[in-house]
């Protein structure tokens, strides 16, 4: 899963925000509404290719290492969460609701 991954996206342009609420508009001018919600407090995963399994970061999306073992890979993802550059990072979605 690199950053070119065939998936269109759209290039939102922010236009305001009032409180936790943003509006957004696309490239074909169309307006967005989003609102800001806390990120879930484990950003960590594993994720399993064949017989190995590697620790994942959801804010950055490094990878670990393989390892065999789930904890190990979890605890590689763990000990790299205090110098993660995406800390704190906004990732912002649209849905047609």
């Amino acid at each position: 899963m690199g950053e070119d991954d065939g998936v269109a996206r759209p290039t939102l342009q922010f236009l305001k925000r009032k409180g936790h609420n943003l509006t957004l508009t696309d490239e074909a001018g169309q307006k967005h509404r989003a609102t800001i919600t806390q990120v879930q407090a484990d950003s960590v995963a594993v994720r399993e290719e064949g017989s190995f399994t590697f620790g994942y970061c959801k804010s950055c999306n490094w990878v670990g290492a393989a390892r065999r073992a789930r904890g190990k890979a979890r605890r590689d993802a763990e000990a790299h969460l205090p110098e993660c550059p995406g800390n704190g990072k906004v990732r912002i979605g649209t849905t047609n609701e």
